[in-house]
Protein backbone atom coordinates (compact mmCIF):
# COMPACT_ATOMS: atom_id res chain seq x y z
CA UNK A 1 0.00 0.00 0.00
CA UNK A 2 1.22 3.77 -1.02
CA UNK A 3 0.96 5.35 2.38
CA UNK A 4 -0.57 9.20 2.17
CA UNK A 5 -0.21 9.76 5.73
CA UNK A 6 1.28 8.68 8.52
CA UNK A 7 -1.28 7.33 10.12
CA UNK A 8 -1.72 4.25 7.64
CA UNK A 9 2.17 3.93 7.71
CA UNK A 10 1.50 3.40 11.95
CA UNK A 11 -0.74 1.20 11.15
CA UNK A 12 1.16 -0.44 8.97
CA UNK A 13 4.29 -1.16 11.89
CA UNK A 14 1.82 -2.10 14.24
CA UNK A 15 0.48 -4.82 12.18
CA UNK A 16 4.40 -5.96 11.00
CA UNK A 17 6.13 -5.41 13.76
CA UNK A 18 3.71 -6.13 16.72
CA UNK A 19 5.27 -8.10 19.31
CA UNK A 20 8.25 -5.59 19.03
CA UNK A 21 9.27 -3.25 21.34
CA UNK A 22 8.52 0.48 20.61
CA UNK A 23 9.16 1.71 24.07
CA UNK A 24 12.05 0.67 26.29
CA UNK A 25 12.24 1.78 29.68
CA UNK A 26 14.33 0.59 32.75
CA UNK A 27 11.18 -0.34 34.91
CA UNK A 28 8.85 -1.42 31.73
CA UNK A 29 8.47 -2.03 27.81
CA UNK A 30 5.94 -1.55 25.70
CA UNK A 31 5.15 -3.36 22.34
CA UNK A 32 3.73 -2.05 18.85
CA UNK A 33 0.90 -3.29 19.54
CA UNK A 34 0.12 -2.35 23.12
CA UNK A 35 1.27 1.42 22.19
CA UNK A 36 -1.23 1.11 18.88
CA UNK A 37 -3.71 0.39 21.59
CA UNK A 38 -3.44 3.33 23.87
CA UNK A 39 -3.04 5.36 20.86
CA UNK A 40 -6.47 4.21 19.64
CA UNK A 41 -7.99 4.90 22.91
CA UNK A 42 -6.65 8.45 22.83
CA UNK A 43 -7.69 9.08 19.56
CA UNK A 44 -11.42 8.12 21.21
CA UNK A 45 -11.18 11.33 23.43
CA UNK A 46 -9.52 13.54 21.32
CA UNK A 47 -12.81 12.78 18.98
CA UNK A 48 -15.23 12.91 21.81
CA UNK A 49 -13.67 16.49 22.58
CA UNK A 50 -14.63 17.46 19.47
CA UNK A 51 -11.15 17.43 17.80
CA UNK A 52 -11.36 17.84 13.81
CA UNK A 53 -9.06 17.75 11.23
CA UNK A 54 -6.83 20.61 11.13
CA UNK A 55 -7.44 21.30 15.51
CA UNK A 56 -4.62 21.46 17.26
CA UNK A 57 -3.27 20.17 20.44
CA UNK A 58 -0.66 20.81 23.20
CA UNK A 59 1.47 17.92 24.97
CA UNK A 60 3.51 19.11 27.98
CA UNK A 61 5.75 16.05 27.24
CA UNK A 62 8.02 14.43 29.90
CA UNK A 63 8.80 11.47 27.80
CA UNK A 64 5.77 8.69 29.65
CA UNK A 65 4.19 6.56 27.45
CA UNK A 66 0.90 8.11 26.86
CA UNK A 67 2.36 11.60 25.55
CA UNK A 68 4.05 9.47 22.56
CA UNK A 69 1.10 7.32 22.20
CA UNK A 70 -1.07 10.38 21.96
CA UNK A 71 1.15 12.14 18.88
CA UNK A 72 0.29 9.05 17.19
CA UNK A 73 -3.65 9.36 17.97
CA UNK A 74 -3.31 12.96 16.96
CA UNK A 75 -1.69 11.73 13.64
CA UNK A 76 -4.35 9.47 12.87
CA UNK A 77 -6.62 12.13 13.09
CA UNK A 78 -5.38 14.97 11.18
CA UNK A 79 -4.81 16.79 14.49
CA UNK A 80 -1.39 18.73 14.44
CA UNK A 81 0.50 18.72 17.81
CA UNK A 82 2.88 20.58 19.18
CA UNK A 83 4.83 19.84 21.83
CA UNK A 84 6.14 22.27 25.05
CA UNK A 85 8.08 22.39 27.70
CA UNK A 86 6.54 22.03 31.14
CA UNK A 87 9.80 23.29 32.67
CA UNK A 88 9.98 26.52 30.74
CA UNK A 89 8.43 29.94 31.54
CA UNK A 90 4.72 30.47 31.75
CA UNK A 91 5.06 33.59 29.78
CA UNK A 92 7.04 31.94 27.14
CA UNK A 93 4.77 28.93 27.03
CA UNK A 94 1.70 31.50 26.97
CA UNK A 95 2.72 33.18 23.96
CA UNK A 96 3.64 29.88 22.21
CA UNK A 97 -0.17 28.66 23.06
CA UNK A 98 -1.45 32.17 21.83
CA UNK A 99 0.29 31.67 17.89
CA UNK A 100 -0.81 27.24 18.05
CA UNK A 101 -4.25 28.28 19.67
CA UNK A 102 -4.87 24.64 20.69
CA UNK A 103 -8.15 23.31 21.28
CA UNK A 104 -6.97 21.31 24.47
CA UNK A 105 -3.59 20.80 26.71
CA UNK A 106 -2.54 17.75 27.73
CA UNK A 107 0.57 16.66 30.48
CA UNK A 108 1.98 13.44 31.30
CA UNK A 109 3.62 14.32 34.39
CA UNK A 110 2.18 15.54 37.92
CA UNK A 111 5.04 17.78 39.27
CA UNK A 112 3.89 19.87 36.68
CA UNK A 113 -0.03 19.76 37.36
CA UNK A 114 -0.32 23.18 39.20
CA UNK A 115 1.80 24.27 36.31
CA UNK A 116 -0.33 23.28 33.17
CA UNK A 117 -3.27 24.14 35.04
CA UNK A 118 -2.53 27.72 34.97
CA UNK A 119 -1.05 27.53 31.57
CA UNK A 120 -4.60 26.41 30.67
CA UNK A 121 -6.72 28.49 32.62
CA UNK A 122 -4.54 31.72 31.18
CA UNK A 123 -5.29 30.64 27.74
CA UNK A 124 -8.61 29.66 28.28
CA UNK A 125 -7.67 26.23 27.27
CA UNK A 126 -9.28 22.47 28.77
CA UNK A 127 -5.81 20.81 30.85
CA UNK A 128 -6.19 17.07 30.61
CA UNK A 129 -3.98 14.41 32.49
CA UNK A 130 -2.63 11.93 30.69
CA UNK A 131 -3.63 8.68 32.74
CA UNK A 132 -3.79 5.36 31.34
CA UNK A 133 -6.82 3.77 33.66
CA UNK A 134 -9.33 6.45 32.93
CA UNK A 135 -9.13 6.26 28.99
CA UNK A 136 -12.14 5.10 27.67
CA UNK A 137 -12.44 1.21 25.61
CA UNK A 138 -13.41 2.14 21.69
CA UNK A 139 -16.41 0.30 20.46
CA UNK A 140 -16.77 -0.72 16.95
CA UNK A 141 -18.55 2.18 15.77
CA UNK A 142 -15.71 4.35 17.37
CA UNK A 143 -12.93 2.62 15.42
CA UNK A 144 -14.93 2.68 12.07
CA UNK A 145 -15.19 5.93 12.41
CA UNK A 146 -10.84 6.07 13.26
CA UNK A 147 -10.59 4.20 10.14
CA UNK A 148 -12.26 6.64 8.35
CA UNK A 149 -11.23 9.77 9.70
CA UNK A 150 -7.48 8.39 9.01
CA UNK A 151 -8.06 7.70 5.53
CA UNK A 152 -8.91 10.83 5.11
CA UNK A 153 -6.25 12.46 5.76
CA UNK A 154 -3.79 13.83 3.13
CA UNK A 155 -0.28 14.30 2.64
CA UNK A 156 -0.61 17.93 3.02
CA UNK A 157 -2.14 17.83 6.58
CA UNK A 158 0.08 19.55 9.25
CA UNK A 159 1.69 16.42 11.56
CA UNK A 160 3.11 18.80 14.13
CA UNK A 161 4.46 22.34 14.81
CA UNK A 162 7.83 22.86 16.17
CA UNK A 163 8.69 26.21 17.57
CA UNK A 164 12.23 27.96 17.40
CA UNK A 165 13.06 31.23 19.06
CA UNK A 166 11.77 33.85 16.93
CA UNK A 167 13.46 37.88 16.65
CA UNK A 168 10.63 39.50 17.73
CA UNK A 169 10.65 38.07 21.44
CA UNK A 170 7.73 35.76 19.82
CA UNK A 171 9.34 32.09 18.82
CA UNK A 172 7.89 31.02 15.68
CA UNK A 173 5.79 27.84 14.82
CA UNK A 174 7.16 25.51 12.49
CA UNK A 175 4.58 23.88 10.63
CA UNK A 176 5.74 20.55 9.25
CA UNK A 177 3.19 18.13 7.63
CA UNK A 178 2.28 14.52 7.03
CA UNK A 179 4.29 14.46 3.61
CA UNK A 180 7.53 16.63 4.95
CA UNK A 181 7.80 13.39 7.32
CA UNK A 182 6.55 10.63 4.71
CA UNK A 183 9.75 11.33 2.85
CA UNK A 184 12.16 11.89 5.82
CA UNK A 185 11.44 8.63 7.59
CA UNK A 186 12.43 6.71 3.90
CA UNK A 187 15.47 8.61 3.72
CA UNK A 188 16.36 8.58 7.27
CA UNK A 189 15.70 4.58 7.75
CA UNK A 190 18.11 3.74 4.15
CA UNK A 191 20.43 6.41 5.44
CA UNK A 192 21.03 5.31 8.78
CA UNK A 193 19.95 1.51 8.09
CA UNK A 194 17.83 1.42 10.28
CA UNK A 195 16.29 -2.45 11.23
CA UNK A 196 13.92 -3.57 13.65
CA UNK A 197 17.01 -4.69 16.21
CA UNK A 198 18.08 -1.03 16.10
CA UNK A 199 17.38 0.71 19.93
CA UNK A 200 17.30 4.47 19.67
CA UNK A 201 18.34 6.59 22.69
CA UNK A 202 15.90 9.39 22.56
CA UNK A 203 18.42 12.29 24.24
CA UNK A 204 17.11 15.28 22.88
CA UNK A 205 13.27 16.72 24.68
CA UNK A 206 10.67 16.36 22.54
CA UNK A 207 9.97 19.56 22.30
CA UNK A 208 13.45 20.16 20.43
CA UNK A 209 13.78 19.51 16.58
CA UNK A 210 16.47 16.64 16.99
CA UNK A 211 13.99 14.48 18.69
CA UNK A 212 11.90 14.20 15.60
CA UNK A 213 14.57 11.75 14.05
CA UNK A 214 14.29 9.73 17.01
CA UNK A 215 10.96 9.39 16.70
CA UNK A 216 9.81 9.01 13.82
CA UNK A 217 12.94 6.94 11.80
CA UNK A 218 12.53 4.55 15.20
CA UNK A 219 9.00 4.08 15.91
CA UNK A 220 8.26 3.67 11.98
CA UNK A 221 10.93 1.08 10.97
CA UNK A 222 10.03 -1.44 14.00
CA UNK A 223 12.89 0.00 15.89
CA UNK A 224 12.65 0.60 19.89
CA UNK A 225 12.97 3.51 20.93
CA UNK A 226 14.65 4.62 24.92
CA UNK A 227 13.34 7.57 26.29
CA UNK A 228 16.25 9.49 28.22
CA UNK A 229 15.04 11.00 31.44
CA UNK A 230 15.40 14.62 31.42
CA UNK A 231 17.78 14.58 35.01
CA UNK A 232 20.17 12.50 33.36
CA UNK A 233 21.28 14.67 31.06
CA UNK A 234 23.46 16.91 33.75
CA UNK A 235 25.10 13.65 35.19
CA UNK A 236 27.62 12.14 32.59
CA UNK A 237 28.13 9.07 34.11
CA UNK A 238 24.77 8.01 34.94
CA UNK A 239 23.62 9.44 31.68
CA UNK A 240 26.59 6.63 29.81
CA UNK A 241 25.05 3.95 31.91
CA UNK A 242 21.62 4.70 31.39
CA UNK A 243 22.13 4.43 27.44
CA UNK A 244 24.52 1.59 28.35
CA UNK A 245 22.35 -0.75 30.28
CA UNK A 246 19.38 0.01 27.61
CA UNK A 247 21.77 -1.61 25.18
CA UNK A 248 21.19 1.37 22.61
CA UNK A 249 22.70 1.26 19.09
CA UNK A 250 21.94 4.81 17.87
CA UNK A 251 22.75 7.90 19.43
CA UNK A 252 21.82 11.13 17.90
CA UNK A 253 22.56 14.47 20.05
CA UNK A 254 23.53 18.05 19.59
CA UNK A 255 27.78 17.90 20.22
CA UNK A 256 27.39 20.01 23.50
CA UNK A 257 26.62 17.02 25.14
CA UNK A 258 29.06 14.72 23.48
CA UNK A 259 31.37 17.35 24.02
CA UNK A 260 30.28 17.34 28.29
CA UNK A 261 30.14 13.50 28.40
CA UNK A 262 33.62 13.58 27.02
CA UNK A 263 35.08 16.16 28.79
CA UNK A 264 33.85 14.26 32.34
CA UNK A 265 35.45 11.19 30.57
CA UNK A 266 32.53 9.34 31.05
CA UNK A 267 31.65 8.05 27.10
CA UNK A 268 33.66 5.62 26.61
CA UNK A 269 33.05 2.46 24.17
CA UNK A 270 33.38 0.11 27.47
CA UNK A 271 30.08 1.45 28.72
CA UNK A 272 28.20 1.60 25.11
CA UNK A 273 29.07 -1.96 23.52
CA UNK A 274 26.20 -1.90 21.57
CA UNK A 275 26.15 1.39 19.82
CA UNK A 276 26.76 1.60 16.20
CA UNK A 277 26.05 5.06 15.33
CA UNK A 278 26.81 7.96 16.93
CA UNK A 279 25.50 11.29 15.04
CA UNK A 280 25.13 15.15 16.28
CA UNK A 281 23.83 18.22 14.96
CA UNK A 282 22.19 21.43 16.25
CA UNK A 283 25.46 23.37 15.83
CA UNK A 284 29.11 23.25 15.04
CA UNK A 285 31.03 20.39 15.70
CA UNK A 286 35.26 21.69 16.39
CA UNK A 287 37.21 18.94 14.82
CA UNK A 288 39.80 19.65 17.48
CA UNK A 289 37.27 18.04 19.71
CA UNK A 290 35.57 15.96 17.72
CA UNK A 291 38.47 13.80 16.81
CA UNK A 292 38.79 12.85 20.33
CA UNK A 293 35.25 11.19 19.82
CA UNK A 294 36.36 9.99 16.67
CA UNK A 295 39.60 8.05 17.25
CA UNK A 296 37.77 6.37 21.00
CA UNK A 297 34.27 4.90 18.81
CA UNK A 298 35.41 5.08 15.03
CA UNK A 299 36.06 1.14 15.33
CA UNK A 300 32.69 0.06 16.37
CA UNK A 301 30.44 2.98 15.32
CA UNK A 302 29.69 5.18 12.26
CA UNK A 303 30.38 8.71 13.06
CA UNK A 304 28.02 11.43 11.14
CA UNK A 305 27.62 15.15 11.14
CA UNK A 306 24.21 16.16 10.12
CA UNK A 307 22.92 19.82 9.24
CA UNK A 308 19.40 20.65 8.86
CA UNK A 309 17.06 23.65 10.03
CA UNK A 310 13.80 22.46 11.86
CA UNK A 311 11.84 24.56 8.60
CA UNK A 312 13.31 21.25 6.78
CA UNK A 313 11.95 18.37 8.53
CA UNK A 314 15.01 17.46 11.23
CA UNK A 315 17.73 16.60 8.87
CA UNK A 316 18.68 17.51 5.24
CA UNK A 317 22.26 16.18 5.11
CA UNK A 318 24.27 13.37 6.63
CA UNK A 319 28.05 13.13 6.22
CA UNK A 320 29.82 10.05 7.58
CA UNK A 321 33.62 11.35 8.66
CA UNK A 322 36.48 9.43 7.65
CA UNK A 323 40.15 9.62 9.04
CA UNK A 324 41.11 12.06 6.00
CA UNK A 325 38.54 14.43 7.44
CA UNK A 326 41.16 15.09 10.88
CA UNK A 327 44.01 15.83 8.36
CA UNK A 328 43.85 18.92 9.93
CA UNK A 329 41.83 20.16 12.74
CA UNK A 330 40.82 23.58 12.33
CA UNK A 331 37.13 24.71 11.82
CA UNK A 332 34.11 22.51 11.74
CA UNK A 333 33.54 19.02 9.45
CA UNK A 334 31.97 19.39 6.06
CA UNK A 335 28.26 18.98 5.84
CA UNK A 336 28.75 16.88 2.95
CA UNK A 337 25.87 16.57 0.17
CA UNK A 338 22.12 17.02 0.81
CA UNK A 339 19.51 13.78 0.59
CA UNK A 340 18.42 12.80 -2.47
CA UNK A 341 15.10 14.84 -1.28
CA UNK A 342 16.56 18.51 -1.42
CA UNK A 343 17.15 20.75 -3.96
CA UNK A 344 19.35 24.25 -3.27
CA UNK A 345 21.38 26.82 -4.61
CA UNK A 346 23.51 29.09 -2.73
CA UNK A 347 23.11 32.73 -3.21
CA UNK A 348 25.52 35.74 -2.49
CA UNK A 349 25.21 39.12 -0.82
CA UNK A 350 24.28 40.62 -4.23
CA UNK A 351 21.36 38.43 -5.17
CA UNK A 352 23.45 36.57 -7.67
CA UNK A 353 24.48 32.73 -6.88
CA UNK A 354 27.59 30.80 -6.90
CA UNK A 355 29.62 29.19 -4.65
CA UNK A 356 29.65 30.99 -1.77
CA UNK A 357 26.46 32.95 0.43
CA UNK A 358 23.19 32.09 2.26
CA UNK A 359 22.09 28.69 1.46
CA UNK A 360 18.39 28.04 -0.11
CA UNK A 361 16.91 24.93 0.10
CA UNK A 362 13.79 23.75 -1.72
CA UNK A 363 11.75 20.23 -2.31
CA UNK A 364 9.22 17.88 -0.79
CA UNK A 365 10.93 18.41 2.47
CA UNK A 366 10.48 22.00 3.19
CA UNK A 367 7.93 22.79 5.75
CA UNK A 368 4.47 24.41 5.18
CA UNK A 369 5.49 27.66 6.33
CA UNK A 370 5.25 29.47 10.17
CA UNK A 371 1.61 28.48 11.63
CA UNK A 372 -0.47 31.79 12.33
CA UNK A 373 2.24 33.96 11.23
CA UNK A 374 1.99 34.82 7.09
CA UNK A 375 4.36 37.97 7.59
CA UNK A 376 7.44 35.81 8.40
CA UNK A 377 6.34 32.46 6.27
CA UNK A 378 6.91 35.54 3.44
CA UNK A 379 9.94 36.97 4.83
CA UNK A 380 11.74 33.41 4.66
CA UNK A 381 9.94 31.10 2.48
CA UNK A 382 9.33 31.34 -1.44
CA UNK A 383 8.05 29.75 -4.58
CA UNK A 384 10.50 29.45 -7.30
CA UNK A 385 9.26 29.92 -10.78
CA UNK A 386 12.45 29.26 -12.88
CA UNK A 387 11.80 26.67 -15.39
CA UNK A 388 14.03 23.74 -13.35
CA UNK A 389 12.76 24.10 -10.06
CA UNK A 390 9.00 25.92 -11.47
CA UNK A 391 6.80 26.07 -8.26
CA UNK A 392 9.21 24.46 -5.88
CA UNK A 393 8.52 25.58 -2.33
CA UNK A 394 11.76 27.34 -1.44
CA UNK A 395 13.30 28.28 2.38
CA UNK A 396 16.03 30.75 3.04
CA UNK A 397 17.74 29.07 5.66
CA UNK A 398 19.91 32.40 7.22
CA UNK A 399 23.29 29.87 7.34
CA UNK A 400 26.09 31.02 5.38
CA UNK A 401 28.34 27.96 2.79
CA UNK A 402 30.84 27.52 1.05
CA UNK A 403 30.77 24.28 -2.01
CA UNK A 404 33.59 22.78 -2.68
CA UNK A 405 34.33 19.72 -4.87
CA UNK A 406 30.28 19.18 -4.42
CA UNK A 407 30.03 19.07 -0.61
CA UNK A 408 28.82 21.91 1.58
CA UNK A 409 30.76 23.69 4.51
CA UNK A 410 29.36 26.24 7.14
CA UNK A 411 30.93 29.04 7.39
CA UNK A 412 28.26 30.89 9.42
CA UNK A 413 25.43 32.82 10.20
CA UNK A 414 23.59 35.72 7.80
CA UNK A 415 21.62 37.38 10.85
CA UNK A 416 21.54 37.91 14.97
CA UNK A 417 20.72 34.07 15.19
CA UNK A 418 22.85 32.11 16.89
CA UNK A 419 23.58 28.21 18.16
CA UNK A 420 23.93 27.59 21.66
CA UNK A 421 23.64 24.30 23.59
CA UNK A 422 22.29 23.16 20.06
CA UNK A 423 19.36 25.73 20.39
CA UNK A 424 18.30 28.23 17.67
CA UNK A 425 18.53 31.50 19.15
CA UNK A 426 17.75 34.85 18.11
CA UNK A 427 19.88 37.07 20.33
CA UNK A 428 16.69 39.59 20.04
CA UNK A 429 14.12 37.35 21.97
CA UNK A 430 16.80 37.50 25.15
CA UNK A 431 16.72 41.48 23.95
CA UNK A 432 13.28 41.61 24.46
CA UNK A 433 13.25 39.61 27.75
CA UNK A 434 15.44 41.88 29.31
CA UNK A 435 13.24 44.85 27.97
CA UNK A 436 10.51 43.18 29.76
CA UNK A 437 12.48 43.58 33.39
CA UNK A 438 10.74 46.91 35.51
CA UNK A 439 13.66 49.30 35.34
CA UNK A 440 15.39 48.57 31.97
CA UNK A 441 15.75 50.76 28.82
CA UNK A 442 17.96 49.29 26.85
CA UNK A 443 19.08 45.84 26.37
CA UNK A 444 21.57 44.26 24.23
CA UNK A 445 22.55 40.77 24.03
CA UNK A 446 25.59 39.51 22.30
CA UNK A 447 27.43 36.10 21.70
CA UNK A 448 31.11 35.68 22.45
CA UNK A 449 32.79 31.64 21.29
CA UNK A 450 35.42 31.35 24.44
CA UNK A 451 37.04 28.12 22.25
CA UNK A 452 35.97 26.01 19.33
CA UNK A 453 33.71 24.20 21.32
CA UNK A 454 31.78 26.72 23.45
CA UNK A 455 30.33 29.98 23.56
CA UNK A 456 28.38 32.63 26.12
CA UNK A 457 25.97 34.89 26.31
CA UNK A 458 26.24 38.24 27.68
CA UNK A 459 23.54 40.98 28.36
CA UNK A 460 23.95 44.37 28.89
CA UNK A 461 20.79 46.57 30.38
CA UNK A 462 20.91 50.51 30.87
CA UNK A 463 18.97 50.21 33.94
CA UNK A 464 17.77 52.68 36.50
CA UNK A 465 17.03 50.52 39.90
CA UNK A 466 18.58 48.89 42.83
CA UNK A 467 18.63 45.20 42.17
CA UNK A 468 21.94 43.36 41.04
CA UNK A 469 22.52 41.78 38.29
CA UNK A 470 22.29 38.39 40.11
CA UNK A 471 18.16 39.35 40.91
CA UNK A 472 17.74 40.16 37.25
CA UNK A 473 18.97 37.27 35.75
CA UNK A 474 17.08 35.21 38.27
CA UNK A 475 13.44 37.45 36.79
CA UNK A 476 14.91 36.75 33.71
CA UNK A 477 14.52 32.88 34.75
CA UNK A 478 10.79 33.72 34.90
CA UNK A 479 10.20 35.42 30.82
CA UNK A 480 13.00 32.90 29.55
CA UNK A 481 14.15 29.44 29.14
CA UNK A 482 17.08 28.59 30.98
CA UNK A 483 19.32 27.80 27.76
CA UNK A 484 18.53 31.68 26.77
CA UNK A 485 19.94 33.27 30.28
CA UNK A 486 22.92 35.40 29.68
CA UNK A 487 25.78 34.28 31.49
CA UNK A 488 26.48 37.63 32.76
CA UNK A 489 24.63 40.53 32.98
CA UNK A 490 26.38 44.02 32.75
CA UNK A 491 24.15 47.10 33.93
CA UNK A 492 24.82 50.55 32.81
CA UNK A 493 23.79 53.72 32.57
CA UNK A 494 23.81 53.65 28.97
CA UNK A 495 24.59 51.76 26.10
CA UNK A 496 27.63 52.67 23.31
CA UNK A 497 26.39 53.90 20.27
CA UNK A 498 27.90 53.63 16.79
CA UNK A 499 27.70 56.18 14.13
CA UNK A 500 24.20 55.26 12.77
CA UNK A 501 22.88 56.10 16.41
CA UNK A 502 22.35 52.07 16.96
CA UNK A 503 23.49 50.18 19.66
CA UNK A 504 27.59 49.46 19.49
CA UNK A 505 27.43 45.71 19.39
CA UNK A 506 31.35 45.20 18.25
CA UNK A 507 31.97 47.63 21.39
CA UNK A 508 29.72 45.47 23.79
CA UNK A 509 31.63 42.36 22.34
CA UNK A 510 35.16 43.86 23.12
CA UNK A 511 33.73 44.84 26.33
CA UNK A 512 32.54 41.10 26.98
CA UNK A 513 36.21 39.44 26.12
CA UNK A 514 37.78 41.63 28.85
Amino acid sequence: MHHYNLGTLCDKAAARWGQNVALRYADSQYTYERLAGIARRLAVVLMRKGCERGDVIAIAHNKHPLSYALMLAALHLGVPYVIIDAASPLVRTAKIMATARPRLLFYDDVCYEDAMRRLGEECGVPCLFLDEAALPESDAGQLEELHTRTRDVDGSTLAYIMFTSGSTGTPKGVAVTHQNILHFIQWGTRCFDVCESDIFANLSPMYFDNSVFDFYIALFSGASLAPVPRELLTSPYDLVAHVGSMACTVWFSVPSLLIYVMAMKAMQPRFLPALRSISFGGEGYPKAELKKLYDLFAPQARIVNVYGPTECTCICSAYPLKDADFAELEGLPPLGRLNQNFDYFIEGADGSRGTEGELVLAGPNVSAGYFNDPERTAAAFLTLNEPRRFMKRAYRTGDLVCEVDGKLYFQGRKDNQIKHMGYRIELEEIESGLMRLPGVSQAAAVYLRQTDAYGKIFGFVAYEGDEDDKTLLHRLGEILPSYMIPSRLNIMEALPKNANGKVDRQTLKSWAAR
